[in-house]
C-alpha cells in the first residue's frame, strides 16, 4: 500500500524524504525535534550528507504545504505550527 498525503482534500506530490519528514513531524506534534534527531531518522547513521540537505527538504515541503506549517526554532530544531 502506497503512503500518500493530502492537504484540504488535494493530494500532495511529495518525494520519499519529504513524506518521511512530514510523518516524523506529525508523529512529534507539539514537540520540537532537533536537527540531529531528524537527520538520524531520515538518513541514518554514517550516511554522508550535504550540510544543507535537511534545509532543502524543509524548504520544498514548506512550498508544498504553505506558510506556517513547519516552524524553525533557530538553534533548536523544527516543529509543526498552525498554518498561516
Amino acid at each position: 500500500m502506497a503512503r500518500t498525503a493530502t492537504l484540504d482534500g488535494a493530494p500532495l506530490e511529495l518525494t520519499a524524504r519529504e513524506l518521511a519528514l512530514l510523518e516524523l513531524l506529525l508523529s512529534s506534534k507539539g514537540r520540537v525535534l532537533s536537527r540531529e534527531r531528524i537527520e538520524e531518522k531520515l538518513y541514518g547513521w554514517g550516511q554522508e550528507l550535504e550540510s544543507n540537505a535537511l534545509e532543502v527538504h524543509v524548504h520544498h515541503l514548506r512550498k508544498k504545504l504553505g506558510a506556517g506549517f513547519i516552524r524553525t526554532l533557530r538553534g533548536i530544531g523544527y516543529t509543526l505550527g498552525e498554518p498561516a
